[in-house]
């Protein structure tokens, strides 16, 4: 009787002791990235670009998205009012480049005439188009603009932009009336995206990888074989990074524009097609792969931080900052703090 007395003592300890003790759970890694946001936008996001304060998204038959990036508050334009009272209706609308500095937005329109629509944002409640830039504007696949460091015959901007041809363009413009382009050459290249930095341009050259034009007057410098299939590219201190389709994240030394080298990559899943870089970072939007956010504080070794997946089908993505912008092709605009 008294062996059983303990012995139940013994089955209740057991019990008392497992059941009082935590559970196991598994490890789980903390995140590299804080979600902000999530808007919700007609139409399919194709571009972003943004200023310190907002962020506009080229809506593919959505028209323009503009973001307060420190509300998240949408302003939705499927149509503007122009200066003289006119309306412009949006369609079709793929590519933007937005230049803070001097109020100024490059919004391209693929509707009956192809043509960038140049609108002010000097009003921020109140965007306006001001004018429209034709004449080899046709199937343009990429654009940057940035203002001048000094003012060049009253022109405070320029742009260089670049077509399904090997045409790349570039011109000169002083917000209010445009004069056409300054020269358009051939480069022998088919290019994809284009960047200007200092005193050259470089673009994203498709099979060809990186191409290096000169700025004053488009002569081919040099270029690099990437691997994969170059599609937008940003340039920052001295390094060129590069969305290659299937060939993901590329990164070139260009500290030497005359002899480029690539000293960086990492192969996503799906297709990259999209690149941008901020304080030691890089993201990359990779299509059915979502959206990578990459340590690149050595640009010779990309890290991956954070493969954001919730997104889903990710057409670009931009960084202002420490906010990270993702644009879905059908969850709308993401933000997130990294």
């Amino acid at each position: 009787m008294y062996k059983q007395f303990l012995l139940c003592l013994l089955i209740v300890g057991v019990l008392l002791t497992f059941g009082c003790a935590e559970k196991n759970t598994a490890f789980v890694e903390e995140s590299a990235v804080k979600k902000l946001a999530q808007v919700s936008v007609v139409g399919n996001p194709s571009q972003i670009d943004t200023g310190d304060n907002y962020a506009f998204i080229a809506l593919d038959q959505g028209g323009l998205a503009q973001i307060d990036l420190s509300n998240f508050k949408l302003s939705w334009y499927p149509e503007m009012e122009a200066q003289d009272g006119s309306i412009f209706k949006f369609w079709r609308n793929r590519r933007l480049a937005y230049t803070e500095e001097t109020d100024c937005l490059f919004f391209y329109e693929v509707q009956t005439t192809d043509k960038f629509h140049v609108i002010s944002t000097e009003n921020p409640d109140s965007l306006k188009v001001i004018d429209a830039i034709t004449g080899g504007t046709g199937s343009v696949q990429d654009i940057h603009a940035r203002a001048l460091d000094e003012p060049l015959e009253d022109n405070t901007m320029e742009i260089a932009f670049c077509g399904q041809s090997m045409t790349l363009r570039y011109a000169l413009y002083d917000g209010e009336l445009y004069l056409g382009t300054q020269y358009g050459v051939d480069t022998d290249f088919y290019l994809s995206g284009v960047y200007i930095d200092g005193n050259y341009i470089y673009t994203a050259a498709q099979q060809q990888g990186l191409a290096i034009f000169n700025k004053e007057n488009g002569a081919y410098v040099s270029h690099a074989v990437t691997g994969g299939e170059a599609q937008k590219l940003v340039v920052k201190d001295g390094y060129a990074y590069l969305a290659a389709r299937q060939g993901g994240l590329k990164i070139v030394d260009v500290r030497d524009v005359n002899s480029p080298v690539l000293v960086g990559s990492y192969d996503t899943i799906g297709h990259a097609t999209f690149v941008d870089y901020s304080n030691g970072h890089a993201a990359v939007s990779s299509g059915s792969g979502g959206a990578y956010l990459f340590d690149v504080s050595d640009p010779t070794s990309p890290k991956l931080k954070e493969r954001i997946t919730e997104c889903g089908y990710v057409n670009s993505v931009k960084m202002e900052g420490d906010i990270l912008i993702v644009g879905s092709r059908d969850e709308g605009i993401f933000f997130y703090e990294f």
